[in-house]
């Protein structure tokens, strides 16, 4: 196999789900004898570290502002310079950007990216629609963002595939009793553990009424969010405004979520819409019991009664039934929780996920079949 030179080009390096998988991706290759290198509109990011220190060359555009002719111009000297035979772009901002500045860097071929069903900001559907045909193929996480994104973005299916997101097994953790007791918990205590970008996406709002109803009925339940985003205020002055500030807890961003997986008895996620949730993977593989809302690529790893329990997005009501309903059925809770840790380490394991790049990557290099 011709293992042509592939650039990968990013929004930014810090750490969340799109370049976490990006570095395993870029690494993997690397180690199966791929030439990968890596670029960045924005920042450096702690990410780029971790490359640097595996071995694989990171490249910083330095992009200070949204169509910075500048830094257009660095970014199509950097394609000429290092002359990949596949450029692969992640997230919005480098989807297009890579496809603009591939053509006058000549570039051979383009491959983007997709990672969620974008059904707040429309633009993103338009740019994407009118620059399709400087892209080779887009790469969907689930099978729900690629139908979304042939509906929506009017992208024909012959430029759509999906690969899914991978997960690693869990890391070994704290003990469960002391992650418990720095958090301040009884034995007794649900501790019911979500974790995202505190954006309006992901539907912690929902959340929250759900919490407010369920520790009026029941004190032992406890709420937890890990992660940091630009709604973090609101939804603090919203739990608050409930009253339910000690059963209910913005943790910020975690570099210890095998602790916390380990420590909860409960996974849920309330989103609005998503793409293929990191999160939600890597509490299934804990085998946590997991409620979740029927959103793109959710509907994947939590089928209703067989994974988890699934619930109509924006229904606080149908969010707490589904929790009370999982700490009342301890059985059911374990059952549901096992299945989900088989569904995810046999559907997603980064192996798999290396694999199915490296044959896309042939294809389109024009030594295989499309993956």
């Amino acid at each position: 196999m011709c293992k042509g030179k592939i650039l990968f080009l990013i929004t930014e390096l810090d750490v969340g789900g799109a370049e976490k998988n990006l570095f395993r991706l870029a690494t993997g290759l690397a180690g199966r004898g791929w030439p990968v290198e890596v670029a960045a509109l924005s920042g450096r990011g702690e990410i780029s570290s971790w490359l640097a220190n595996a071995g694989v060359p990171v490249h910083h555009v330095l992009m200070e502002t949204k169509g910075d002719p500048l830094a257009f111009a660095r970014l199509v000297r950097l394609l000429r310079r290092v002359k990949p035979q596949i450029l692969h772009t992640f997230l919005f901002h480098a989807n297009i950007a890579g496809r603009l500045a591939a053509v006058p860097a000549r570039v051979g071929s383009v491959v983007s990216s997709v990672r969620v069903a974008e059904r707040r900001r429309r633009s993103h559907l338009w740019m994407d629609f009118l620059t399709q045909r400087l892209v080779d193929i887009e790469v969907c996480v689930s099978e729900g963002v690629m139908q979304f994104t042939r509906r929506r973005a009017h992208i024909r299916q012959s430029k759509l595939t999906v690969i899914t997101n991978p997960v690693e097994k869990p890391q070994p953790a704290r003990d469960r009793h002391t992650v418990r007791a720095e958090l301040g918990l009884e034995d007794e205590d649900i501790f019911v553990l979500s974790a995202g970008r505190l954006e309006r996406q992901k539907g912690y709002m929902y959340l929250v009424r759900a919490a407010a109803e369920l520790t009026g009925r029941d004190s032992r339940f406890f709420f937890a969010v890990a992660g940091e985003g630009t709604d973090r205020l609101r939804i603090a002055s919203v739990i608050a405004s409930a009253g339910i500030s000690e059963r209910f807890r913005l943790l910020g961003w975690r570099e210890d979520m095998a602790d916390l997986y380990a420590a909860a008895d409960m996974f849920v996620l309330p989103s609005l819409w998503e793409g293929m949730p990191n999160a939600l993977l890597e509490a299934a593989a804990s085998a946590l019991p997991l409620v979740a809302t029927r959103a793109e690529g959710t509907d994947e790893i939590v089928i209703d009664g067989e994974t988890g329990l699934a619930v109509p997005p924006a229904d606080p009501q149908a969010l707490a039934d589904a929790l009370a309903a999982l700490a009342a059925d301890g059985p059911l809770a374990r059952r549901l929780g096992r299945a989900a840790r088989r569904h995810v380490l046999e559907g997603h394991s980064p192996e798999e996920f290396i694999k199915r790049h490296e044959a896309l990557y042939a294809s389109i290099i024009g030594e295989g079949p499309v993956g």
